[in-house]
């Protein structure tokens, strides 16, 4: 599969998994923060995905759960799970949660970048990162 995000554009070449099941609503704001700090801390080496749509963001929650997913798979990580919400601003942000700690807000054009540390963190199986 070939996915680019480049600037506010996606293209694919390949079926995209589906985030639609991935959308969640509670009443704890940041919804999706709180979400994906929560399920991180049950799945140590894990890493929750908490994803902010934009209104004007130039690529789908489809587009972004793939590549997301595939990135990690390539770093050995495998063990992900994502929370989508809709948001009312303009870009999307995307954030990571591992051990119920949260890192970033990333824009799409950066959020690739931040991949292999992350997974490199959540693989960590020493004990006193548990």
């Amino acid at each position: 599969m070939f996915i680019v995000f480049s600037g506010s554009a996606a293209f694919a070449q390949e079926a995209l998994l589906s985030a639609k099941e991935d959308y969640i609503t509670c009443w704890k704001q940041p919804c999706v923060d709180v979400a994906g700090s929560e399920w991180s801390e049950k799945n140590p080496n894990g890493v929750g995905i908490s994803v902010r749509m934009g209104t004007q963001s130039g690529v789908t929650d489809d587009q972004i759960k793939t590549v997301l997913t595939r990135d990690f798979k390539k770093f050995g990580m495998t063990n992900i799970k994502f929370f989508f919400e809709q948001n009312d601003a303009p870009a999307a942000g995307i954030a990571f949660h591992v051990r119920g700690g949260t890192e970033g807000l990333f824009f799409i054009d950066n959020v690739r970048e931040q991949v292999a540390g992350i997974a490199r963190r959540a693989a960590n199986t020493n004990p006193v990162f548990q």
